[in-house]
């Protein structure tokens, strides 16, 4: 057998999987991987992914993880050299309206994806298991202590809202299929995802921020204010984005030194740098040719939120994608809610130590700002937006 591993990754066209894939055929170097398989239920074509053009990588659609097992095994079996995967990346997932239902049909999923891949690929060694902060009570700052930095070795939160947390289930689980078996496991945990994916994708925060940045330079005119839509204590507190990129190269690197990072380990992944909304903000708006300003105070008749400022305007959105030849649908699929969580609701410290990390030696680090930038020049690539200096 030829050099390199054989990757494979459930939810591959995710905003964190479509960065595994591109990532894999060059990290940590050419040859690591001799294969990666991307996996994902909705059928798309590989060459609308804008992914490099690579004969190891390859895209299979129609694994739908909630069909019944047997029908899973059957068309996983018919993927290329399915017995030969080493490493799998999970980062497949179902957004549900309830925390009961969430930890009921992702659990689930994690647990069909596994018992069929470990049926079939007897010489699987990894699997890197993709979660958040949700693990550290950040949903429930209320009624949960939240005390950055926040560390790997904290206690899961207390009931009753440890059993409204999916990624514990997740966990155990797969504690509970490793034992005996070859195969390890880790689990990474990322803060806000900044990141591109080239469909809608519930979890992506730069998506939103890049659709409301671009409706409102169309509405207003480049160089105009545009304050922070978020709160005035959540334009001042410190939190971790983690570049899409930033979050790949850490699960490959913990994939690939299983003697440092050891059997059920856990790693938060981010940046690097702690940053605050007031640092980020202006210069994220700077991009699309605004000046970024601090939030409006609460009940101010000028302030707005995201989503009903983009629905206030979609005849000037159907006019810019139309005039920039942009991909249509998009805006309509954004999920806002997300979007307000990290910018509005998420207004407290919530920074993470990356200690442990550092400590087995990744050191793939990014500006948080040029992370963005990245995810924006992709999206104009993918023709979601505008560039930054269209004519308006």
């Amino acid at each position: 057998m030829s050099e390199g591993k054989h990757a494979l990754i459930f939810g591959a066209t995710g905003i964190s999987g479509w960065s595994l894939m591109k990532q894999c055929l060059s990290y940590p170097s050419p040859t690591s991987f001799r294969r990666i398989t991307g996996l994902c239920n909705r059928p798309v074509k590989k060459g609308d992914l804008f992914l490099p053009d690579d004969a190891r990588l390859n895209i299979v659609s129609g694994i739908d993880l909630t069909a019944p097992f047997e029908s899973v095994i059957r068309e996983l079996s018919k993927v290329d050299e399915i017995r030969t995967v080493d490493v799998v990346f999970f980062c497949a997932y179902i957004q549900t309206p309830d925390h009961a239902s969430l930890r009921t049909v992702n659990t689930a999923l994690l647990h069909t994806a596994v018992t069929a891949i470990t049926s079939l690929a007897p010489n699987l060694q990894t699997i890197i298991l993709q979660t958040g902060g949700k693990g550290y009570g950040l949903e429930f700052p209320d009624s949960v202590a939240i005390t950055p930095p926040l560390h790997e070795s904290l206690p899961r939160i207390p009931e009753p809202y440890a059993s409204k947390i999916f990624y514990y289930t997740q966990y155990d689980l797969l504690a509970e299929l490793s034992k005996e078996a070859k195969w390890t496991f880790s689990e990474i945990r990322p803060d806000g995802i900044v990141g591109f994916a080239p469909g809608s994708n519930a979890m992506n925060m730069a998506q939103g921020i890049a659709f409301y940045l671009s409706l409102w330079r169309e509405v207003y005119g480049p160089g105009t204010a545009c304050p922070f839509p978020g709160r005035k204590r959540g334009w001042t507190s410190t939190h971790s984005d983690t570049f899409q990129d930033v979050l790949s190269k850490a699960e490959i690197y913990v994939a690939m030194n299983r003697d440092k990072c050891g059997d059920g380990s856990v790693f938060n992944a981010a940046d690097e740098e702690t940053v605050t909304w007031e640092g980020v903000w202006p210069r994220i708006c700077e991009w699309f040719g605004l000046v970024g300003v601090a939030p409006l105070a609460e009940g101010d008749s000028q302030k707005v939120i995201m989503e009903t400022f983009v629905e206030a305007h979609g005849n000037e959105w159907k006019a810019l994608a139309t005039r920039f030849g942009l991909k249509q649908g998009m805006l309509e699929k954004q999920n806002w809610g997300h979007t307000h969580f990290m910018l509005v609701d998420f207004d407290f410290d919530r920074e993470y130590s990356l200690d442990k990390i550092k400590g087995v030696g990744f050191n793939g680090w990014i500006d948080t700002v040029e992370g963005y930038k990245v995810t924006f020049e992709r999206m104009v690539e993918a023709r979601l937006i505008p560039g930054p200096r269209s004519s308006v």
